[in-house]
């Protein structure tokens, strides 16, 4: 099934207003009225749409207080693998350096090689104040300690601040700070009338990832359904 012209791009939703009956969804170029809704953002962007009538006071606070984490990502591409060459498979773990994590995301082809590699919490703020010239070169640095020579050159770099994205505002692992389970838990996944929500922040399994995104979109979906044609 294709969804052709139903998928509107470059049109972030500004207002959602329910009544007893439906739903009006106010985005920059267009306004759809439906049944229900689902909200499928990052909890942080859901906090910024504008709610009518307001979300109950455990919602607002729970979208408001449910940051996403300072994460730096790079994307490192070279002609091979050439560390599967040395006996390596790609993935480190060095938590006293800035650069903690790396991981192998070649193709199944194995061309060409690519080194996803990771900075996070108090790292990441430090390394986005560097101008980019002296990070990338601090970040090569750290490959090359564990890879040699060759990490230090790659063919390309790619650099994703998630920080800085004005539709991430932080990386993909939102986190609880404590109290807020116990405080606020109950507006985790439960709708407001006809606002229901979903996104990896609120899977179950695999949180912050592309599965615990689908799975919690799943989850919501059954839940629309349900209230659309509730079983006898």
């Amino acid at each position: 099934m294709r969804l052709g012209e139903t998928v509107r791009l470059a049109s972030p939703v500004r207002r959602i207003a329910q009544t007893a009956t439906d739903v009006d969804v106010d985005a920059e170029t267009c306004m759809v009225r439906a049944e229900r809704v689902i909200v499928a953002t990052p909890p942080v962007l859901a906090s910024h749409i504008e709610y009518d009538p307001p979300l109950p006071a455990a919602y607002g606070h729970l979208l408001r207080r449910w940051a996403a984490g300072a994460i730096m990502r790079v994307n490192t591409v070279y002609e091979t693998p050439f560390w599967r060459a040395d006996g390596l498979n790609g993935e480190t773990v060095a938590p006293q350096s800035p650069i903690p994590v790396s991981l192998d995301q070649s193709p199944r082809s194995g061309v060409p090689g690519i080194l996803c590699s990771f900075s996070f919490g108090p790292s990441a703020l430090a390394l986005a104040r560097l101008d980019a010239d002296q990070r990338r070169a601090l970040w090569l640095r750290a490959l090359a300690e564990r890879y040699g020579a060759k990490a230090g050159s790659p063919i390309a770099y790619l650099e994703t601040d998630w920080s800085s994205e004005r539709w991430s505002l932080g990386g993909m692992m939102a986190y609880f700070a404590p109290g807020m389970l116990t405080t606020y838990g109950t507006a985790v996944r439960e709708p407001v009338g006809r606002i229901h929500w979903a996104s990896s922040e609120r899977a179950t399994l695999m949180h912050g990832l592309m599965e615990g995104a689908v799975r919690s979109g799943e989850r919501t979906a059954e839940e629309v359904l349900a209230r659309k044609w509730p079983s006898s």
